[in-house]
């Protein structure tokens, strides 16, 4: 018998126990019952804050204030690093003054930058989430076009001062953050 004669008969012996070995029947398999929950009606301490966070100017005053906090952080980060990558050179006299006063200019220069992060911020927050608000309101959807509207009324309500030609730049630019933002958070 050769090598391949060997693995066969091996095989064929397995196969044979395989099938002699009796099988255990398996449970019945029975049908499930849906189990079914009673649905409850809102109190009315959650109706009146579901009224009241649907409020736009509730809504508008959380995004200044998130978009204050964020402006804050924003700008104590990139002041910091302002001050570590150039801030001595910037500073006239740096070598003669004692360092107490060095890193006193340096946290007033971080504490003018971040609130000037944190006004932009929150200025831009409660803009925009007002006006994402009364857009949803008056056209009665909640759908991917308005952020892009908001964006746009932002953006053009920003730039008033600089003119219409920034004011339209300033519209599309925002409508273009703001769409591409919504598809990008709804993914």
């Amino acid at each position: 018998m050769s090598s391949g004669d060997d693995e066969r008969v091996a095989s064929s012996t397995s196969a044979s126990t395989s099938d002699s070995v009796p099988s255990t029947p398996s449970p019945p398999t029975e049908k499930k019952k849906k189990q079914w929950q009673q649905l409850a009606m809102p109190t009315h301490e959650e109706l009146a804050a579901q009224e009241f966070m649907n409020n736009c100017l509730i809504k508008s005053a959380l995004s200044g204030l998130m978009g204050g906090v964020a402006g804050l952080a924003f700008g104590l980060f990139t002041s910091s690093m302002e001050n570590a990558h150039g801030g001595m050179d910037t500073m006239p006299d740096v070598g003669e003054k004692p360092t107490r006063v060095v890193l006193r200019e340096m946290f007033q220069n971080m504490k003018s930058k971040s609130v000037s992060y944190a006004k932009g911020f929150a200025v831009m927050g409660a803009l925009y989430s007002i006006n994402e608000c009364v857009i949803e309101k008056w056209r009665g959807k909640h759908d991917k076009v308005n952020p892009a509207l908001a964006g746009c009324a932002t953006g053009a309500m920003l730039a008033h001062s600089a003119g219409p030609q920034a004011m339209c730049f300033g519209c599309a630019s925002f409508a273009a953050f703001s769409t591409a933002i919504e598809y990008w958070m709804d993914t």
